[in-house]
C-alpha cells in the first residue's frame, strides 16, 4: 500500500504538479497506473484539483467540451494515456514545460 502511495504521490507530484521526472521514475509511474486503479484514482483527483479559469477555457478549445467538463475529460485522458503507454517521457517533459505537440492535443482530444 505504501508503495502505490509513493508512487501515486510521485505521479502527481513530478506529472502534474512540478518538474518532469526521470527516465526511470517515469517508468515507475506507468508500471504503477497500469497495475493499481487507486493510483489511477489519486492522479485524477490529484489532477482535477485547481484548475484556474483561464486553464479550463483553453482545456474547452482543445477538447471541444464545455468548460466545466474540461478537468475531468483532459485528466481522464492524460491518465489513461499514461497507462496505456501513449503517453511517452519525452511527451510527459513536454507537456510539463507547456510544450504542445500535435500527439498531445491528440491524446487530450481523446485521438
Amino acid at each position: 500500500m505504501k508503495l502505490v502511495y509513493i508512487a501515486s504521490c510521485l505521479f502527481s507530484v513530478a506529472i502534474l504538479a512540478g518538474c518532469a521526472p526521470s527516465k526511470q521514475e517515469y517508468a515507475a509511474i506507468v508500471t504503477t497506473v497500469q497495475g493499481s486503479a487507486k493510483a489511477r484514482q489519486f492522479a485524477m483527483k490529484e489532477c482535477m484539483a485547481n484548475w484556474t479559469p483561464q486553464q479550463r477555457k483553453d482545456a474547452s478549445i482543445i477538447i471541444d467540451s464545455s468548460e466545466k467538463d474540461a478537468p475531468r475529460l483532459a485528466c481522464a485522458r492524460f491518465v489513461e494515456a499514461v497507462r496505456s503507454g501513449k503517453l511517452e517521457y519525452q511527451d510527459a517533459v513536454d507537456f510539463k514545460r507547456r510544450r504542445l505537440t500535435p500527439k498531445l492535443i491528440k491524446i487530450f482530444q481523446g485521438r
